[in-house]
């Protein structure tokens, strides 16, 4: 398989301080591959991309084509989009914009990765944001076997969208904002393989 560990980050209002803490914490060993869906207008994720590629010392990129995913390398949706299976390897697809409540939708990414192999390990995380996206994904992913971690609401700044995901996947974990980064920086060391 082209990846050994998958981590999906959703997020809302408040996200993108949020990306910046966890994508800043990653040196150039990290393995893991990291997919953002973080609601914003798809007008603006190219210079939201620039200012990470600043603080982010990995290769990172908009999703606007179907990729071929790798290791060490951080993706973020323009659109929404889904991950899937060909020849063995996982693939990221944008799905069109306007067709979905939100852009990009956290549902539909999370529950796509639900689809994968269950060898993969898979880690979606829920930050601060307004509204329920990414619950029914998360749920979906847990019960696929995926890990879920939801911000906790002393950290949150919108206690939205991690307490919804919180209330259907009740088994999922819950950390402040440097707890998360902790566990991503786990699931992407190097000496994380597919079980």
């Amino acid at each position: 398989m082209n990846i050994s560990s998958l981590i999906l980050i959703g997020a809302s209002t408040g996200g993108p301080g949020r990306i910046y803490s966890i994508l800043s914490a990653l040196d150039q060993h990290f393995e893991g591959t990291i997919v953002i869906a973080q609601h914003m207008c798809a007008s603006f994720i190219p210079s939201f991309v620039t200012q990470l590629q600043t603080i982010v010392p990995l290769p990172i990129s908009s999703v606007e084509h179907p990729i071929k995913i790798e290791r060490g390398t951080i993706y973020v949706c323009s659109v929404t989009s889904h991950l899937f299976q060909k020849n063995g390897e996982i693939w990221l697809e944008p799905m069109g914009e306007g067709e979905y409540h939100y852009n990009p939708q956290i549902d539909r990414l999370f529950s796509s990765a639900s689809l994968l192999p269950r060898s993969l390990k898979r880690l979606g995380v829920i930050l601060t944001g307004i509204g329920d996206d990414g619950a029914e994904g998360s749920l979906e992913l847990y019960e696929s076997g995926g890990d879920c971690l939801f911000e906790s609401e002393e950290s949150a700044i919108v206690y939205g969208m991690p307490r919804r995901a919180k209330e259907l996947v009740c088994n999922g974990n819950v950390g402040s904002i440097e707890e998360i980064i902790e566990r991503i920086k786990g699931y992407g060391d190097a000496h994380v393989r597919m079980v």
